[in-house]
């Protein structure tokens, strides 16, 4: 049974909302709620590498029935990423030209987002504004980023996570050559994070010619490449060490930024709170049932990741825990 850590109440509010987020935790069903809702502008996966390039938005529109069926994601009016072909009525650039590369794989798991990409979540705000509309961003790669990004006077935010066995189990790997092979980057290219990933990695694997390749800050495509090389080299259980880091991390940064920590859930049970906080319809959403196969592995494994990096990774050691 999934058990809840007790946390403050999502703010009431009618600025903007900040709706944290890793992969696979119901984050896209959340931000079809507020899509159904015209009171928001909805911004899918601002950090996405799709939200840079024009030619990415059409084609992940064209493509989408089968992302959706792949996923199990919710039906999506229009394109997940059309809204970044709006224009930024400051600047008077389509936001996908504001878009912060870095975003998406360099900097979610430092404490401080690149300048560029705060201006352009002030560029999507102003865009929301001027539709007369509130913008919704759907996190889902927050990592320890999100502890720089200010909500505003008005702005309200909080964290949606979920029980790691079924989160992981959720990632596909090794199948799936995106969420891990990501997640794997993301952590090499944090200071705080890069040497107990270098650690996890087989011996095998050059540390020097790693470090080097990353400081050359390659493109996404040859990141990612990278990172789909490394997980293909992996056992189940430091996959899975891996993961459990990015989920401790994230999860222990959202409690430092103050954010109210939240299940799916969390959500369904508290619908009558949080619907007029928001003003949204929460009744399409869905339980998690945590997933208890392999439960004691699992949890042997990362008792030995705590064991061997607690004193220097502080997320990893309890109250961080989020399952009973």
């Amino acid at each position: 049974m999934e058990k809840t850590v007790q946390s403050p109440k999502p703010h009431s509010s009618k600025g903007h909302v900040f709706a944290h987020s890793m992969w696979r935790t119901g984050s896209t069903a959340l931000a079809r709620c507020f899509l159904s809702s015209d009171d928001y502008l909805v911004f899918y996966e601002p950090f996405h590498e799709t939200c840079g390039s024009p030619k990415r938005i059409k084609l992940t529109r064209q493509n989408q029935s089968k992302q959706t069926q792949e996923l199990r994601h919710p039906t999506w009016t229009g394109g997940y990423f059309d809204t970044y072909l709006l224009t930024d009525p400051l600047t008077g650039k389509p936001l996908w030209r504001l878009f912060d590369r870095s975003s998406t794989l360099s900097t979610p798991y430092r404490t401080r987002p690149n300048p560029r990409a705060l201006a352009y979540l002030e560029a999507c705000k102003r865009v929301a504004d001027d539709q007369g509309k509130r913008a919704f961003f759907g996190f889902c790669r927050s990592g320890r980023h999100l502890q720089g990004m200010p909500l505003g006077a008005d702005g309200s935010g909080f964290y949606l996570y979920r029980d790691p066995h079924s989160q992981f189990r959720s990632y596909g790997w090794p199948q799936n050559e995106y969420f891990l092979p990501c997640t794997l980057i993301q952590l090499l290219s944090a200071k705080a994070t890069r040497q107990v990933v270098l650690d996890l990695l087989p011996n095998a694997i050059s540390r020097v010619a790693l470090f080097a390749f990353l400081m050359r800050r390659p493109g996404f495509e040859r990141q990612i490449a990278l990172g789909r090389t490394l997980a293909k080299q992996l056992t189940p259980r430091t996959a899975y060490q891996m993961f459990y880091l990015s989920h401790c991390t994230t999860l222990h940064s959202a409690r430092q930024a103050g954010l109210p920590c939240l299940t799916m859930n969390d959500l369904i049970d508290r619908r009558a709170e949080i619907e007029p906080q928001y003003g949204v319809d929460l009744s399409p959403l869905r339980r998690n049932t945590p997933v208890h196969d392999d439960a004691d592995r699992y949890d042997a494994w990362e008792s030995e990741l705590r064991d061997r990096f607690g004193p220097q990774i502080p997320a990893l050691n309890p109250p961080n825990h989020t399952k009973a």
